[in-house]
């Protein structure tokens, strides 16, 4: 069933045409990643969809009653309204019947015999079991919880705009939708709440517009692509990973047709050269089908982003930190976020900073920057060292003149000229590798979308040759090309690289050693991030093994008749806790077994692979908790 339509839509953004004619039907449960480079209108599609932004041409259709959620990069919320309050304000009809059923229970305790408001609480009450509304307190404070938000009594307005934007998915997610559009979801988020986000939008069984630099999440959750190509929009079927196999089949196909047309167009203009004296009607038809090729539009291929790589020497030390330690004020108290910190950091380091967001890692690349002093410890710089620091906002676009601008003047301010080494080019020259065009340099800074003020940040940073480069989650609002452009830069840069960020596939391209924020220590591991979570999941697992070798000796222990009525005489164990045990260790097993099953099942790829990994998750989570009360009688009476 088709959910929305766009029929023969066209956008455009000043002189620059967006998409046009573009045909698009959602249909229930789609599933839609919505590729594209930085500026060519992915956003402004999600918006045209969801009714916020008008169609230059072309028409929208949809169900008047049909509900759509967007989640933009930025969030538009900014009230006196509590956490949870603003969270409420999105679940609709579920709001307004928990409302409803509060207002009626009050009259009903002054009126318990009135058979009218008893009837409409029942009404009430039936329609809140359809609609499941008695859990919705908690449904809010659990996907919230997920998110990484707590202080739920705080206003909005008291917020960061980041931590307002995961407000937003939070409202979003709690609300349930019909169509659910997403910029950026994962933009704010630290690793774990990455993956639970994934695992919920397996589960979610509305349609789904994506838009994400996350290429694990765009692969796990897609199973359709848009991309927008220079005002023009191509859908292939399958994920990311299907997707990529599609695009360079096609772009070989394209190449060739090229070539083949560029052939024959050579042969005909070389007849037509040789001017023919008959001018028969079928040598007439043969001039107009060489004038139709000539003018033939073939789609150009854009130019690639290219970033140089040159940067001044560095001697054997870049960074060295020496009991290192971080506080923060947090709720009118100093919290101590990093203690005893020592490393010294070497030209040739790729090292990955990873941990719960608020745990430290933004503020430690503030410390090595110099932009702010720890609490305790030194940091020093070698003698030679030049820091290259994009943090997570684009803040330096605001100095000087502000957003006002144009783009040439903020590349500018860092250099007229650019030296390559070999040879100098102009701030325009360096703007147009950067993917600039002539007319972009001279808007104003305002009318850049997120991304490329993202890509023109790199650009001036860059301008400057810095031999240490400290990213802060460097794939916020970037697109995939210039990400992947980027990845091979780092590759090539002689100097040192320090990155926090949460995507798993950026990190893994680009360090080879973690450091993981764990109760205010930074635990040092030798691998990239895939290595690392390997060796977490291996290193969970040995301990649950060991818990579960621990229950199976005890379990033999009171299996043993005369060990079982020693403990039942001497520590007085009650016969129901007795009958509680067995039934524990008797439902372990038949957990184990079922576990067994599913683990089989998904590694064979059999069945809804979906509805598994859900039933296998819920089903460790019941053995952790049978183990648990297994532990706790048992500790009772040992």
């Amino acid at each position: 069933m088709t959910l929305l339509s766009l029929i023969k839509a066209s956008k455009d953004f000043g002189i620059k045409s967006l998409f046009k004619n573009l045909d698009l039907h959602i249909n229930e449960r789609e599933r839609l990643g919505l590729i594209g480079k930085n500026g060519s209108g992915k956003s402004t599609l999600l918006k045209v969809i969801a009714g916020f932004e008008p169609l230059l041409e072309g028409e929208r259709h949809c169900s008047t009653s049909l509900s759509i959620k967007f989640v933009g990069q930025e969030s538009e919320a900014n009230n006196n309204l509590s956490i949870l309050e603003e969270v409420f304000k999105g679940c609709g009809q579920k709001r307004n019947l928990l409302f409803r059923f509060n207002e009626i229970s009050k009259l009903v305790a002054n009126s318990p015999n009135d058979q009218n408001l008893l009837k409409k609480l029942g009404d009430v009450s039936e329609e809140m079991d359809q609609t499941n509304t008695w859990n919705l307190e908690q449904q809010c404070k659990e996907i919230l919880g997920k998110l990484g938000i707590k202080d739920l009594d705080k206003k909005l307005k008291d917020l960061s705009g980041g931590y307002r934007k995961r407000v937003d998915l939070a409202s979003a997610l709690v609300s349930n939708p019909d169509v659910l559009l997403l910029d950026e979801p994962t933009n704010h988020l630290d690793a774990s709440a990455v993956e639970w986000l994934q695992s919920w939008l397996d589960r979610y069984r509305g349609a789904i517009i994506l838009v994400t630099h996350d290429r694990y999440v765009l692969d796990r959750v897609t199973n359709k692509m848009i991309e927008i190509d220079q005002g023009e929009i191509r859908l292939y079927k399958g994920n990311y990973s299907t997707y990529l196999k599609q695009k360079v089949e096609q772009e070989y196909t394209e190449k060739l047709m090229q070539k083949k047309i560029k052939g024959v167009l050579r042969k005909e203009l070389a007849w037509l050269k040789r001017g023919p004296k008959a001018r028969s009607t079928k040598q007439k038809a043969r001039i107009q089908r060489i004038k139709e090729m000539q003018s033939r539009s073939i789609k150009t291929i854009e130019k690639s982003l290219e970033m140089s790589s040159l940067n001044d020497r560095i001697g054997k030390i870049a960074i060295e930190a020496e009991s290192l330690g971080i506080k923060v004020s947090r709720n009118y108290d100093n919290q101590v976020i990093l203690k005893d910190f020592t490393y010294s950091f070497s030209p040739e380091d790729r090292v990955g900073i990873i941990g719960p967001n608020g745990s430290g890692k933004s503020s430690l690349l503030d410390i090595l920057a110099g932009r702010k002093k720890p609490s305790s410890g030194n940091i020093r710089l070698g003698e030679t060292v030049n820091i290259g620091y994009l943090d997570q906002n684009t803040e330096s676009l605001l100095v000087g003149k502000g957003l006002d601008r144009k783009v040439i003047e903020f590349v500018e301010e860092a250099a007229l000229r650019i030296n390559l080494g070999k040879k100098e080019i102009t701030a325009s020259q360096l703007l147009e590798r950067f993917l600039f065009s002539p007319a972009q340099q001279h808007s104003p800074l305002s009318k850049l979308s997120g991304g490329e003020k993202r890509r023109l940040s790199l650009c001036r940073i860059l301008i400057k040759r810095p031999n240490i480069l400290l990213l802060d989650e460097p794939t916020n609002d970037l697109d995939i090309e210039t990400l992947s452009v980027l990845e091979d830069f780092i590759d090539d840069f002689n100097g040192c690289v320090i990155v926090v960020s949460h995507d798993r596939y950026f990190l893994d391209r680009t360090v080879d050693r973690i450091f993981n924020f764990n109760d205010s220590h930074l635990n040092r591991f030798e691998g990239n991030y895939s290595e690392f979570l390997e060796h977490t999941l291996i290193k969970n697992k040995q301990e649950v093994i060991k818990k579960k070798n621990y229950i199976q000796s005890d379990v033999n222990t009171i299996n043993n008749k005369s060990a079982l009525e020693n403990k039942a005489n001497s520590r007085k164990l009650r016969y129901k806790d007795i009958i509680e045990i067995k039934e524990i260790e008797q439902s372990l097993v038949r957990l184990e077994e079922k576990k067994t099953i599913l683990e089989k099942k998904i590694n064979e790829g059999s069945g809804d692979l979906s509805e598994s990994s859900q039933e296998l998750a819920n089903t460790i989570q019941s053995i952790d908790k049978k183990e648990e009360r297994w532990l706790e009688l048992n500790d009772i009476y040992s």
